[in-house]
């Protein structure tokens, strides 16, 4: 006699100690099964829409399942991109870096999007008043004017809150301008490593 295989996701939502709803991942985008468990019924989100749907069979279309805890990953890292992106379309100055995260896949992580390195300054901001603060107000001016001149500066080191600041930036080739600062350990190469993504913001990069 010949077996049938259940697909996980299916399993998942016949078991009625679960939720009644899952997302999936079903031709690279993210999209919401659901079982009406009084008729046995799967269905799917309907794409653009909240709550209509239709019934759903295409099982072996399942690329990827985002069980609860994974799932509640995939909201971090959707918002944390989401921020990144309102941050970005703030920049008077481009450069790859900024390109890629306008272009972010909204289902990937800012790692696998390369926009930082994936450690715990993901999303953390320093605004750029902070650190004049430390650096001064003739070196923020020098910084500023540089980005708008599109020629290289770099600070000096500075006390930063314990740690050695540096706030710099570079023109590229292309005409871009890269940029960022970097808090160091006191007399060390290793630290913590954020780019410019807006006139007024760093944001978490990497890492060292």
């Amino acid at each position: 006699m010949e077996t049938t295989t259940i697909h996980p996701a299916e399993s998942y939502l016949r078991n009625e100690t679960n939720p009644s709803s899952l997302y999936v991942r079903i031709a690279g985008k993210r999209r919401r099964l659901f079982i009406n468990r009084d008729r046995g019924i799967i269905g799917i989100i309907a794409p653009g829409k909240r709550t209509k749907g239709y019934v759903f069979t295409d099982w072996s279309g399942i690329e990827q399942i985002y069980y609860p805890s994974q799932e509640q990953e995939a909201n971090t890292d959707r918002k944390l991109i989401l921020k990144y992106q309102k941050l970005a379309r703030l920049a008077t100055h481009t450069n790859s870096w900024l390109r890629d995260i306008a272009n972010a896949d909204l289902d990937k992580s800012l790692y696998e999007n390369h926009i930082t390195t994936g450690t715990r300054i993901d999303g953390k901001c320093i605004g750029l008043a902070t650190i004049e603060k430390y650096c001064g107000t003739a070196s923020m001016q020098r910084f500023r004017e540089a980005m708008k001149n599109k020629e290289s500066f770099f600070t000096c080191r500075f006390d930063f809150c314990g740690y050695d600041g540096t706030l710099w930036c570079e023109p590229r080739d292309n005409g871009d301008m890269s940029a960022g600062f970097s808090k160091e350990y006191r007399n060390c190469g290793n630290g913590y490593y954020y780019l410019l993504i807006n006139d007024e913001y760093v944001i978490g990069y990497d890492i060292d």
